[in-house]
């Protein structure tokens, strides 16, 4: 079963996974369903559809018990209960415990970046379903690029398949390159990867080369990671796209961050 974070559970029972990982400090893979829909152990066990299908199934029980709560207030209470739970076993574990994750270095502190990372686009969700318009949502520079650091260095981590899921597997190639760069004030560079496309998949070059051919892309942190987290088409992203448009158009159908 692979597990891809753009088809992640809802927010609400993805803080209880974290939670229930955490608290369990469990160092191998246990999926959502052990920590939120424990009642019904036989029927997840016995699925054998794919990732996207448990995913669907997951959130339709959500969606069921969210329907037996009367008022929006009732709704917020629940989704905040879950998200004190998480911040709760952060802190009871403390940022250096072993624990599974899905790349990277194997500690509770991976959670608690997520946690807030998630959090921040789950919050843009909210106000683009609300009507507002992409250009008119903000979010914090410092959380924008701490949240594109850590994304770019999941998909090119050797342990990105298992989490990004199958279609990551079509981002090999020859070599050509994805240049991205988050602008500051007075157009000055705060951040830039640069990564590339190998026979074996995604890679962070640790330097540059200038004579790769492939494309950049420069905007403010935030509508980067718009961008790149697919909250806004490429067409109406506030950025800048140089170079080979078309290999973009690649990244954004099969990196699924």
């Amino acid at each position: 079963m692979e597990h891809s974070p753009s088809d992640s559970p809802s927010v609400g029972q993805a803080f209880t996974w974290a939670t229930g990982l955490l608290e369990s400090r469990a160092t191998a893979f246990l999926p959502p369903h052990v920590f939120v829909a424990a009642d019904d152990q036989e029927r997840w066990a016995t699925h054998g559809g794919p990732w996207s299908k448990y995913v669907d199934d997951l959130i339709k029980v959500s969606l069921d018990e969210v329907v037996g709560l009367h008022d929006g207030e009732a709704r917020a209470q629940r989704l905040l209960t879950a998200a004190r739970k998480l911040v709760d076993a952060l802190r009871a574990a403390g940022p250096d415990v072993g624990v599974w994750t899905p790349f990277g270095t194997r500690t509770s502190a991976f959670w608690a970046s997520w946690g807030a990372m998630e959090t921040a686009v789950d919050r843009v969700d909210a106000q683009l379903s609300l009507g507002q318009a992409p250009d008119t949502v903000h979010l914090s520079d410092d959380l924008s690029l701490d949240t594109l650091q850590f994304w770019l260095r999941g998909a090119t981590s050797p342990d990105a398949a298992a989490f990004f899921g199958p279609r990551l597997a079509a981002m090999a190639g020859e070599g050509e390159s994805f240049r991205f760069r988050a602008m500051g004030a007075a157009g000055a560079v705060r951040a830039e990867w640069l990564v590339l496309r190998t026979p074996k998949g995604l890679v962070m070059a640790a330097e540059d080369d200038g004579g790769r051919t492939g494309m950049t892309v420069s905007g403010r942190a935030g509508d980067l990671l718009m961008l790149l987290k697919r909250r806004v088409p490429m067409k109406e992203a506030a950025v800048d796209v140089q170079g080979d448009a078309r290999l973009l158009e690649h990244w954004l159908e099969n990196v699924l961050v």
